[in-house]
């Protein structure tokens, strides 16, 4: 027997960090997605205990300012899509005041560090997003609108570049496998 899940990646890390921060005993102050105040400390054996429980779940602690603030970007990017209506301000303009920094700074140094641009990781988060909305039973008119583009041709294409897949074919598949499982 198969069943499927839906799950939300972020309340599920966030549920995680929470588990074993209080399993261990450490008072925190969750802050942005993926940012944890700790006001008092973590003493050396508490903190290698907490990476090595959060490790099993494949969550890292970041230690080095720049691999943080990739981070950063990423989860600023991946809130900003999962909004219910992104932004109207340029994307680079979102970026830069949630980030407090200097946008190109900002893309320049994500394109070093990750060998892609903050443009195709947004494109590559869109594309997840809409994959998620189809599954949700909602048109590509309204994905669209939800996601800023210009027109349903313009995510049906960034969709097939993606994935391959158109997104009525996507959506074939994904139906044909929900079919398949409550007949079995």
């Amino acid at each position: 027997m198969k069943i499927y899940i839906k799950y939300d990646i972020n309340v599920a890390c966030r549920t995680i960090v929470q588990e074993q921060l209080a399993k261990l005993g450490i008072e925190y102050d969750l802050q942005d997605l993926g940012e944890i105040q700790i006001p008092n400390g973590i003493p050396p054996e508490v903190f290698a205990q907490l990476q090595e429980n959060l490790k099993r779940y494949g969550i890292d602690i970041l230690n080095d300012q720049k691999s943080q603030l990739i981070q950063r970007i990423k989860n600023t990017i991946i809130e900003m899509i999962n909004q219910d209506k992104l932004p109207a301000s340029k994307i680079s303009l979102y970026l830069a005041e949630k980030m407090n920094m200097n946008y190109s700074y900002i893309s320049t140094l994500f394109s070093e560090f990750t060998h892609s641009s903050i443009e195709n990781y947004i494109i590559l988060q869109k594309i997840e997003r809409a994959k998620k909305l189809l599954l949700q039973e909602l048109s590509l008119t309204e994905i669209s609108y939800m996601l800023n583009y210009s027109s349903v041709a313009h995510l049906s294409g960034q969709f097939k570049k993606t994935t391959g897949l158109s997104p009525s074919v996507f959506k074939k598949i994904i139906d044909g496998r929900k079919r398949r499982v409550y007949t079995t």
